[in-house]
């Protein structure tokens, strides 16, 4: 909705100082719905509310919209609000029922308009209708506050004609929920116009009846024509009149007629033939009644059509509005056409979905089937699994035992072979020590002309050489 909307730059400015309107005795303030605290007070002068709301009016065929003008202030406490004390209706448009296009032309015709406006007199927002869309923000709606009216104290207010519904929307700075719609706003007028402004509200919120009050102030209501009042019980004109008399009188000489028959039967006559007589006359009456009731009924539109008539001679805004009702109906036929292929549509969408959703149904159920399938086979592989596992333990445990015994006996081994090892090489070491020495050369006795043995070497420590040699020198036992 709202494609392709385009606007010229935005002034920026920052909000100055300014008293509030409800603070201010010079202001008449009214409250439309249940404005809250904590939201943006937003404070529309009567007379541009009512504007906006002739034009949402002016044409429920298409979107409609427009500039807010007015200012963006902080009070003495620092926060801020806004006033709206003017409106700029944009015209060169492109609308459709459910789009609106502000176009280059719309544009540079806004700006020309606000050249005669004073200089603090700022943009502080946009206003549109959705015909009977309801109030709220498309996501083109979006696009366009997001690029063109996305001041912290920017507002956006949506007019629905066709439900007389209304809201105002603010920035909250939340990223989760951007755009918020206040639970209301302010309207403002001068104090001396207080009663109307009260009036004004209810009539906004539905209290009142709009044709009423449309009525009762000329030209302040949402149409600029009121609709003639045609008034049933106004006087006959004198043709009429005598007319009327003439059936009063004929009805009255056939009662007369009817009585004076009855009076002049004779006595004797037969109860059955008078019975006959009234009944004849009776349906007779039925008659005159009928025809005369016609007669009134046929006289009452007879004045209705004249009075019409009188109205459309006295007032053409009237044939205007006639020819805007016939528009309507026959855009109305139209979207009764378009709503009933809309359905027909919605039923084919929605038999196409049940068989769907019947075949989803199908694969849903047959995926159950195999994933029951698996699952068996998934608890049949667990209980392999635990199975296994537990042949592993026992085989582990058993490795383990083997590999503790092997260990034992490797141990045993080589302490043995060691042992072996030892004892080899002490038996050789003795062996080495008690082998003569073959260093030593040859001796012969030059007594006996024999080879000397070698010295045993079996002196003690201590003994000197010479106790050696005389021990050598000492004769055998032999």
């Amino acid at each position: 909705m709202d494609d392709d909307i385009q606007f010229g730059e935005i002034e920026e400015s920052s909000p100055g100082q300014h008293l509030r309107p409800d603070r201010n005795k010079h202001f008449a303030v009214v409250g439309y719905e249940e404005p809250r605290e904590g939201e943006l007070p937003i404070f529309v002068d009567l007379d541009v509310m009512r504007d906006m709301e002739t034009h949402a009016q002016s044409d429920t065929s298409v979107e409609l919209g427009g500039v807010l003008l007015g200012g963006q202030y902080e009070d003495e406490d620092g926060q801020p609000f806004v006033m709206i004390t003017d409106s700029l209706r944009a015209e060169h448009y492109e609308a459709t029922k459910g789009s609106f296009k502000f176009t280059h032309d719309t544009w540079e015709q806004i700006t020309r308009e606000r050249e005669d406006f004073p200089p603090e007199l700022q943009m502080v927002g946009w206003y549109h209708t959705h015909p009977d869309w309801g109030v709220f923000l498309s996501g083109m709606d979006m696009f366009i506050c997001d690029n063109f009216f996305n001041r912290p104290l920017d507002v956006a207010l949506v007019i629905d004609p066709c439900r007389g519904d209304r809201g105002m929307f603010q920035w909250t700075g939340d990223p989760r929920e951007r755009v918020r719609r206040t639970r209301g706003f302010y309207l403002i007028s001068s104090r001396f116009r207080r009663e109307e402004l009260e009036e004004f509200a209810q009539l906004l919120e539905g209290k009142i009846n709009m044709a009423a009050e449309s009525r009762s102030r000329s030209g302040s209501g949402f149409s600029s024509s009121n609709a003639p009042v045609v008034h049933i019980t106004q006087p006959s004109s004198g043709p009429q009149y005598l007319a009327v008399l003439a059936l009063m009188t004929v009805q009255f000489a056939v009662l007369a007629l009817l009585a004076w028959q009855l009076l002049k039967a004779p006595a004797g006559a037969p109860e059955t033939a008078q019975e006959k007589q009234i009944a004849a006359w009776n349906e007779r009456l039925d008659q005159l009644e009928s025809r005369r009731a016609e007669a009134e009924k046929i006289e009452t539109q007879l004045q209705v059509l004249r009075q019409v008539m009188d109205n459309l001679s006295d007032e053409p805004a009237l044939v205007q509005s006639l020819e805007r009702l016939r528009q309507e109906n026959a855009r109305l036929e139209s979207q009764s056409f378009d709503r009933v292929a809309a359905e027909r549509q919605n039923r084919s969408d929605q038999e196409r979905l049940a068989v769907s959703l019947e075949t989803a149904r199908t694969d849903i159920a047959r995926l159950n089937g195999r994933l029951k399938d698996k699952s068996d086979d998934i608890a049949a592989g667990e209980a392999k699994r635990v199975k296994l596992l537990g042949e592993m333990a026992v085989m582990k445990k058993e490795l383990a035992q083997k590999k503790a015994d092997e260990t034992g006996f490797s141990q045993t081994f080589w302490w043995i072979l060691g042992g072996v090892v030892l004892l080899f090489f002490g038996v050789l070491g003795v062996m080495v020590w008690m082998r003569p020495d073959d260093s030593e050369p040859d001796k012969k006795d030059p007594a006996t002309g024999k080879e000397s043995s070698p010295p045993a070497n079996n002196s003690r420590e201590g003994e000197s050489p010479a106790d050696e040699t005389s021990s050598g020198d000492r004769p055998s036992p032999e």
